[in-house]
């Protein structure tokens, strides 16, 4: 496994942690930024509607593909999209729907939100209503 991040896309206006941490601050105040070894965490929490559970979660800085986890409470193993190190699939990383130019607190943390809805409702229906983009296992 290579020591360098992914390549980024031609020519990266990627917004900077700094400019990242100020908007999601301002959108999500329980959510707080941390350095742990080599990387940049935010945790917060977020609760998708009335009814839901809170839930605590992790999102690991990376300026083209941060990696979301729950932290609690433990998302079923064999829970639909999700990758093999147990980070949320939000996105198809080939359709763009994120890159460096855009805000985590615009997009990734409103999709994880979004994801947990779906989880919940996939736990008492059987059935992921949330859109799946087709690709292999």
């Amino acid at each position: 496994m290579s020591k360098f991040p992914p390549k980024p896309p031609n020519n990266p206006k990627s917004l900077n942690l700094g400019m990242q941490d100020m908007h999601i601050q301002r959108k999500y105040s329980d959510f707080s930024l941390k350095r742990e070894g080599k990387k940049w965490v935010w945790t917060g929490y977020l609760k998708p509607t009335d009814n839901s559970v809170r839930y605590k979660v992790r999102i690991e800085y990376h300026p083209y593909q941060p990696k979301v986890f729950v932290v609690e409470p433990e998302v079923l193993k064999f829970a639909p999209h999700r990758y093999s190190d147990q980070s949320l699939c939000l996105y198809h990383p080939n359709d763009k729907s994120f890159d460096g130019e855009r805000l985590i607190a615009d997009t990734i943390i409103p999709w994880t939100s979004e994801w947990l809805y779906f989880y919940e409702v996939w736990l008492k229906e059987g059935i992921w209503w949330g859109r799946e983009a087709p690709h292999s296992p």
